[in-house]
């Protein structure tokens, strides 16, 4: 018929589409109330620490305290704090960076806010998952895998991006997640990485001499052929920085297309055992033992004549 249109048919996103600009994403995970009860459990049963490490003795910015008792992300504190929203000792309190100590009872919009319990996690993150908490994200995320494993809110430590693959922490531990992810405290991360060419002997020397990213010199702690064939290199590469996609553009400097990036230890602990996906509680000794690596390293650094920035508390 004339003037009319065609009916238009509606296909569903392909699972390599790109996703249209405005969607919606997936939202926040439902989690239903026996699942979160069994994963305190087992967390409970294990002897993963319970404790979080010792804060600074002045006490933690209220909206830091607020974000990491799993009210909402530091902005949306910032926001409440400033609001009128939150009242300590039953004051209101608009100051994002009161100090909140011990003995504070602290209430968001007349609700008590309780200390939750610290959690550590290793995770060994899948080829294809992001990192990100984002809600609006539609593509798979580390949340959406381990939201119904976990008893409460827990973020990444650090971060992998969506094409690597390999161990990833999660905690809710600020503290922590500092101290294993920032550059200044140098944790040891290994990485294997698979190149699709044969590497020459002069091509490894100057891998291993590094390259400038992001206005800073970042040079391998070590770097060595694990198995080298005709047509691809097996490398194992230390590194101590942090910076985004360091190793992938620290081979593309160096004309070395990756094929496969996988973390495979952080500090003296792996993803042996761990499937992809899998996920378990770190012990107490797995987390003191990163946080010993992590303040020896900067003692080291300080001994050195290398002190490290003051931590932003």
């Amino acid at each position: 018929m004339a003037g009319k249109k065609p009916k238009q048919t509606i296909r569903p996103m392909g699972r390599n589409k790109k996703v249209p600009a405005g969607h919606p994403g997936r939202g926040k995970p439902k989690v239903r109330a026996s699942a979160r009860k069994n994963a305190f459990g087992l967390v409970a049963g294990t002897n993963s620490p319970s404790e979080g490490l010792a804060a600074d003795p002045r006490g933690i910015r209220l909206n830091k305290w607020l974000a990491d008792q799993g009210v909402g992300s530091r902005r949306k504190c910032d926001a409440l704090v400033q609001e009128g929203m939150v009242d300590v000792n039953g004051k209101v309190v608009v100051a994002p960076g009161y100090r909140v100590q011990d003995e504070d009872r602290i209430k968001v919009e007349g609700r008590l806010i309780q200390m939750v319990r610290r959690l550590y996690y290793i995770f060994y993150k899948p080829k294809g998952v992001l990192c990100t908490n984002d809600p609006r994200e539609s593509r798979p995320r580390v949340a959406d895998m381990v939201d119904h494993l976990v008893p409460s809110r827990v973020f990444p430590v650090g971060r992998l991006d969506e094409d690597s693959e390999g161990l990833l922490l999660l905690t809710n531990d600020g503290e922590f997640s500092n101290l294993v992810c920032h550059p200044r405290y140098g944790v040891p991360k290994t990485y294997t990485v698979l190149v699709m060419k044969s590497v020459s002997g002069s091509q490894l020397s100057e891998l291993r001499k590094g390259a400038w990213i992001d206005g800073q010199k970042v040079v391998p702690e070590q770097v060595r052929i694990s198995r080298k064939t005709r047509s691809s290199t097996l490398f194992e590469i230390v590194l101590r920085e942090g910076r985004n996609r360091e190793i992938r553009r620290l081979f593309a400097r160096n004309e070395m297309p990756l094929k496969t990036l996988k973390r495979v230890r952080i500090g003296s602990l792996g993803v042996k055992g761990i499937s992809r996906g899998g996920l378990r509680p770190l012990t107490k000794q797995e987390r003191d033992e990163l946080v010993e690596i992590a303040l020896q390293d900067s003692s080291e650094k300080e001994a050195e004549g290398k002190r490290p920035p003051k931590r932003k508390r």
